[in-house]
């Protein structure tokens, strides 16, 4: 009786990790997905922490290339921005056409110029670079395609912003302003009996709205 009941609960104990497996395995992200920055301003960074160095900023709408995630942290793809850094010695760079090439395996790159800065990703030899510039015997490169930053999740929504329309709805609303100053600002030349030239200005009230109050001056 011992056995069967010890035989039963093995059975049931076996069904829990089965489902708890099923589970985790129906709610896991999958990746990679697309998401946009969700506000201005919006640091990538070295790693999963607000302690590593910011390689950029992204501005409200920007899309990111999301590869892992891990507790609150977006894994993704650095944007061409993002600033990554090798040393000179390990390139040989053709600087008339801002290329170069990796001439060692397993280089580190770097999230600044110089070696007190986290590495991000290594790249090894024939790699081809894109040199952007030169400090202090460090180059500073376009980010590799397999290289990865990270961004807070709270930073990063799924929801599309498309920030071309927002420009030009923002630049219409601009030039609408720009063109009502100037009418109220424009004099309307009018002519008199004697054939005097006067010049109507449009004044807007102080502490008013809607009719405008005309003044008279004469040439």
């Amino acid at each position: 009786m011992d056995m069967k009941l010890a035989r039963i609960s093995a059975l049931l104990l076996a069904m829990v990790f089965l489902l708890q497996g099923l589970c985790f395995s129906d709610t896991k992200e999958e990746f990679p997905k697309i998401g946009f920055a969700k506000n201005s301003g919006s640091n990538v960074r070295a790693g999963d922490n607000i302690n590593f160095e910011s390689l950029c900023k992204l501005r409200k709408g920007d899309p990111v290339k999301i590869i892992d995630e891990r507790y609150s942290w977006f894994n993704i793809m650095l944007p061409k921005m993002a600033h990554v850094y090798i040393k000179n010695d390990f390139v040989d760079a053709d600087l008339d056409e801002n290329s170069g090439e990796v001439n060692a395996a397993r280089v580190n790159l770097r999230a600044g110029p110089d070696t007190k800065y986290s590495i991000i990703g290594q790249v090894s030899k024939p790699q081809e670079l894109r040199i952007v510039s030169e400090i202090d015997g460090w180059y500073e490169i376009e980010p590799p395609e397999e290289i990865a930053g990270w961004i807070h999740a709270s930073q990063v929504s799924f929801k599309f912003v498309d920030m071309d329309e927002i420009g030009e709805e923002k630049e219409e609303k601009e030039i609408e302003a720009e063109e009502r100053m100037e009418i109220k600002k424009a004099p309307l030349a009018l002519k008199t009996r004697k054939g005097e030239s006067v010049k109507l200005m449009l004044k807007e009230p102080p502490k008013t709205k809607g009719n405008l109050v005309f003044s008279t001056q004469a040439d």
